[in-house]
């Protein structure tokens, strides 16, 4: 009996010297990366078909037989005549026709697809990675959460595309959109810092004392993150108003700094989420103190004489924080749907580089 106990122990601790090994850690540090590369992607499919109005397309929520599209004329009959029964075909699409439904049906089904694309993207490289001894055992339950939190996203996504089939809607809910937006974000940045975390272990980070030198540039980043997540979220009142359709001039608003009809709305807190000049201003005012705080974050830590890898975090920040600013009123003085996607995308990378920022900073825990 202690000769097997004492083999179970050896087999256990060459396990978690291999899960903890470099090279280990490196495969699954970019398998992490990879997913929030795709889950990136799906953001901008998903704000194509948010803003193309094609998220209410399908009137399903098939996880399995909706991988088929329909494959013959009867079968793309049928779904039309589903979407003519909702009230933004009645009352917006009334002219279309079966080429119109088939423009809108195939970027949902898209987005419908990389979700499950997703799912085993994410799935099958943890269920290999488990089986051969790569994972770290105290990341298996977080790593399983996540997977599982992406099925709920799911979940979120019909939830919310069903409440476009309501009498009198002709889209989805702003408060159920919003929602959708905001926890993809949370899941694509939970992802990320996953792979940082596995990429630079506790015992890699900074000296606490050494840490410590870097307190304020290390506040800095994490006001940031803070403000680039206030900033997302008033973004997404913007988008499902599709507020960025009024208003096109900047810095101004109908000719004053604070549109004349942004307390249109009764009660007052209403204008925050559903008035159109409201959410616009409101999104051009917290992406402008966003910008000042990051370029502020950028400027505390050149001057604080970082680590290189710090530093080129918080100068890749200030990056993508120009082109998301030039982005932004772009999409705004143009109205062309396609800068406004990229926009979207770039947000979310503008928060995974304000993470980065922090995470670099971060001392090792105490013994």
């Amino acid at each position: 009996m202690a000769s097997q106990s004492v083999a179970d122990f050896n087999i256990s601790t060459r396990r978690a010297e291999r899960s903890s090994s470099t090279g280990n850690r490196r495969i699954v540090a970019t398998w992490l990366f990879i997913s929030f590369a795709l889950i990136v992607e799906m953001f901008g499919i998903g704000a194509y078909v948010q803003n193309d109005n094609a998220g209410l397309s399908i009137m399903a929520w098939q996880p399995v037989s909706g991988i088929i599209p329909p494959l013959t004329h009867a079968a793309w009959e049928r779904m039309f005549a589903l979407y003519k029964t909702i009230p933004q075909y009645q009352l917006l699409n009334s002219h279309m026709d079966l080429a119109g439904f088939k423009a809108i049906f195939w970027p949902e089904w898209i987005h419908r697809m990389w979700g499950r694309l997703l799912g085993l993207d994410f799935g099958v490289p943890l269920v290999w990675f488990w089986w051969t001894g790569r994972l770290e055992r105290r990341l298996r339950p977080w790593l399983v959460t996540l997977f599982v939190l992406g099925g709920v996203q799911g979940l979120i996504g019909w939830w919310m595309v069903a409440s476009g089939f309501q009498p009198g809607l002709t889209e989805v809910s702003v408060w159920r959109l919003s929602i959708h937006y905001c926890f993809a974000t949370m899941l694509a940045i939970a992802v990320f810092t996953t792979g940082l975390v596995v990429l630079k272990p506790d015992s890699e980070r900074l000296a606490p004392s050494i840490a410590a030198k870097y307190k304020v540039a290390r506040g800095f980043a994490l006001a940031s993150i803070a403000v680039i997540i206030v900033a997302i979220i008033a973004g997404t009142f913007l988008s499902g108003t599709h507020a960025y359709t009024i208003d096109n001039t900047f810095p101004l608003m109908q000719g004053q700094w604070v549109p004349p009809d942004y307390a249109a709305l009764h009660p007052f807190w209403s204008n925050l989420f559903l008035n159109k000049a409201a959410t616009q201003w409101d999104h051009r005012l917290l992406g402008t103190i966003a910008a000042v705080v990051v370029l502020a974050a950028v400027v505390v830590a050149i001057r604080a004489d970082l680590p290189p890898r710090a530093r080129d975090a918080f100068l890749i920040m200030g990056g993508l924080l120009v082109i998301q600013y030039i982005l932004g009123v772009t999409t705004l003085v143009s109205k062309i749907l396609d800068i406004g996607i990229v926009h979207q995308l770039n947000a979310v990378l503008l928060l995974a580089a304000a993470v980065w920022a922090w995470f670099e900073l971060r001392g090792r825990r105490a013994a």
